[in-house]
């Protein structure tokens, strides 16, 4: 472990640096904390993963703001199962950009396939939900 500065400075690596594959690892991980708390009907583990001043677009809404959006999922008894998959995601330095499908099972039957994009930034407690838009699958409509 004590070697792994060294290693990365003789590769040109420049000091600190958090290597993409960690990046990318960690992204996934903040994603896949997302969906258990979510299925969890936890709002505020969800709650805690987005930036103060985080925005979200869905159903026609623009909420702004970790609190109008922990709002909007009431106490999250309401909330159906999810299930997300990532198709692309590009890391720009401290920014990344997450987007795949986020598929709804309501609790009635059946199943709301919608696509998202998620904007990540990392700060000081690590990678948080800046924005979000979720858009409908259109051969669902």
């Amino acid at each position: 472990a004590l070697s792994a500065p060294a290693i990365a400075a003789a590769q040109g690596v420049p000091q600190p640096h958090a290597p993409v594959s960690t990046t990318m690892g960690d992204i996934a991980a903040l994603r896949t904390a997302f969906v258990d708390a979510f299925n969890a009907k936890n709002v505020s583990a969800m709650a805690g993963m987005f930036t103060s001043d985080a925005t979200e677009l869905t159903g026609g809404m623009e909420l702004v703001g970790v609190a109008a959006i922990t709002k909007s999922m009431g106490d999250g008894s309401m909330l159906p199962h999810a299930v997300v998959a990532s198709h692309s995601l590009k890391v720009y330095g401290t920014t990344a950009v997450d987007i795949g499908t986020w598929t709804e099972h309501p609790a009635a039957g059946g199943e709301k396939v919608s696509h998202y994009l998620v904007v990540v930034r990392h700060g000081v407690k690590g990678w948080k939900i800046q924005n979000v838009a979720i858009v409908p699958d259109a051969a669902a409509m």
